[in-house]
């Protein structure tokens, strides 16, 4: 599993201790025994890609649970509180800077640090990895152009959050912020999503699901490619995926997730729509099962 940075925070319900971050998501590989923990959630994904077209890897959220929350939160106040005295110290230095310069008729060009906040703290917190990529090197199933997944994870609510290239160094490199999809993976269930496409936004796609969103040219990339990405559930009757045939798969019920803020991707975009599932009025981001605007990714619970 690639390591990524997350969005919200590195995640730890030991808020006092940084420690080194554990992959949440484990992809089961080709000849490697299954066994459904109880306390874990299993999800099939089929990653589709076609002949000529680059390799990219879906990227998922786990929503931090409110425990989750107060141990960040506290980790926070009680790294600001250690760092509060220093930070201070730095503003009245460079308070004392500009008077002397302005007190001389020089023109201070310096910068004066802000009054310390909780808010505007800067606060690194490093504890368990709640963003993770499906690695493309560890199938269950190579196919072409569909490789089959099966991935343990912690159980939780989810968001499709973006995309990765699936080479060079880990990173989000496409967030979905602008629209995408959610759902909830529960302890010891195995749970199919379906399949994932991605491709190229610059490029008209040859990809039939993607195609009404590419094609944009080279201005569309802002720094590096963009990509387009989206899902297609598993139809009713479809077919059942290579798993062990002592494990029972429930199709995924996805949730329309509006519009959230990444300030660590490389690039946003919106997921392609997705049919009885996700759409867009204009600007908006709407859930097609109530006909409203749908919220944003974290407030689930």
């Amino acid at each position: 599993m690639l390591r990524l940075f997350t969005a919200i925070a590195l995640l730890s319900a030991t808020p006092a201790i940084a420690q080194t971050p554990v992959d949440e998501m484990v992809e089961i590989e080709a000849g490697a025994p299954v066994t459904i923990r109880p306390d874990r959630a299993y999800l099939v994904l089929r990653v589709h890609k076609p002949k000529g077209a680059p390799k990219f890897e879906p990227v998922f959220l786990r929503v931090p649970t409110a425990r989750e929350m107060d141990g960040y939160r506290a980790a926070r106040a009680e790294a600001f509180a250690k760092a509060e005295p220093g930070l201070a110290k730095d503003r009245e230095k460079a308070l004392a800077k500009k008077a002397a310069a302005e007190g001389a008729g020089q023109k201070f060009s310096g910068q004066i640090p802000p009054v310390p906040s909780l808010d505007a703290f800067n606060f690194s917190y490093g504890g368990i990895l709640n963003v993770n990529a499906v690695d493309n090197k560890r199938p269950l199933v190579r196919g072409d152009p569909d490789s089959l997944f099966l991935v343990e994870t912690v159980p939780g609510d989810f968001v499709l959050y973006g995309a990765s290239w699936a080479m060079g160094p880990a990173g989000l490199h496409i967030c979905f912020c602008l629209g995408t999809v959610g759902f909830t993976a529960r302890p010891g269930e195995v749970l199919d999503l379906g399949t994932f496409y991605a491709d190229r936004a610059k490029f008209k796609s040859e990809v039939p699901e993607l195609a009404a969103e590419t094609g944009f040219g080279p201005s569309s990339d802002t720094p590096g490619y963009l990509i387009a990405g989206t899902v297609r559930p598993v139809a009713p009757g479809g077919p059942v995926p290579p798993v062990p045939a002592n494990i029972s798969v429930k199709p995924v019920e996805y949730r329309a997730v509006g519009k959230f803020f990444n300030p660590n991707a490389s690039g946003i975009n919106r997921l392609v729509p997705v049919p009885g599932v996700l759409a867009y009025q204009g600007g908006k981001v709407i859930d097609v099962k109530t006909g409203r605007e749908a919220s944003g990714a974290y407030p689930f619970r």
